[in-house]
């Protein structure tokens, strides 16, 4: 806006730019400003006032309902989004421990196997006359049979968000069972490979034959007699047979019976 908005022509706005005339122009702004507040007070303190007050309120009353049914949506959302999510988790962890009881169910053939090794090694006669002798010795002084547990579960549960249903429940004692024989398995384990380690070290310690024998897997005279008629070498194998079929193999049969329990009440459950 020119100074000649204000009754100040163009030859003066030029010829009297003095500070009184900026002072006047100021002071003459902030009087219309004063004039529009002091009119904008009356009507706003009047009839229409309270008109205005209603509309306001009004419209902040459908601002907080609006808000309120969208957080309500969204809510439902989620839930839905988390439920479908858990129903899923539901039916995967189904299929792990199909998979899982199947496992336990092959490494117990092979235990089967691996007991009656122990039970003919320890029948050998006195001259190895046992003709899967040297196949019987070899798996049970070096190999370590034990079973590569699946943990799909365990990772499947603990990276889930679960809800508040019968079948979370069951979801965080399978996790909780699925953890505690983790523990005792790998115990039991530990416990094997020490065995077999502190055996072959007695060995070598004792046995002059040992190097041949580790070697190239050759058992002459001596050797035979050794695995055949030493009661001490004997004695450890017993021990380490009673580890693989008491310990570790009642674990894993338990566990078994734990996963089947579990899957049958995962199963009843409604979605």
């Amino acid at each position: 806006m020119g100074l000649g908005s204000w009754g100040l022509t163009n030859s003066e706005a030029t010829k009297d730019q003095t500070p009184n005339t900026i002072i006047y122009y100021i002071r003459t702004r902030f009087s219309l400003m004063r004039l529009f507040n002091k009119q904008r007070f009356e009507y706003m303190g009047g009839k229409n006032f309270k008109k205005y007050l209603k509309y306001a309120s009004g419209e902040i009353i459908l601002v907080v309902i609006g808000i309120l049914i969208a957080v309500g949506i969204n809510n439902w959302n989620q839930r839905k989004q988390l439920n479908n999510a858990n129903v899923e988790l539901k039916q995967n962890i189904i299929k792990q421990l199909d998979k899982d009881i199947e496992a336990i169910n092959v490494y117990q053939k092979n235990l089967d196997t691996l007991q009656q090794n122990y039970l003919n090694y320890l029948k050998t006669s006195e001259d190895g006359s046992n003709p899967l002798f040297g196949n019987i010795l070899g798996s049970l002084l070096f190999e370590v049979n034990t079973m590569d547990i699946d943990t799909h579960a365990i990772t499947m549960i603990d990276n889930a968000t679960l809800n508040e249903t019968k079948a979370s429940e069951k979801l965080l004692d399978l996790n909780s069972a699925y953890k505690m024989y983790l523990e005792e398995i790998k115990s039991v384990e530990r416990l094997i490979f020490t065995t077999i380690t502190e055996n072959l070290k007695e060995i070598e310690r004792t046995q002059d034959w040992y190097t041949e024998f580790i070697t190239n897997l050759k058992c002459q005279n001596d050797c035979v007699d050794y695995f055949t008629n030493n009661k001490q070498h004997k004695a450890r194998i017993a021990s380490l047979r009673f580890l693989y079929v008491n310990g570790y193999g009642q674990i894993i049969t338990a566990l078994k019976n734990d996963l089947i329990g579990y899957r049958k009440e995962l199963k009843a459950i409604e979605d």
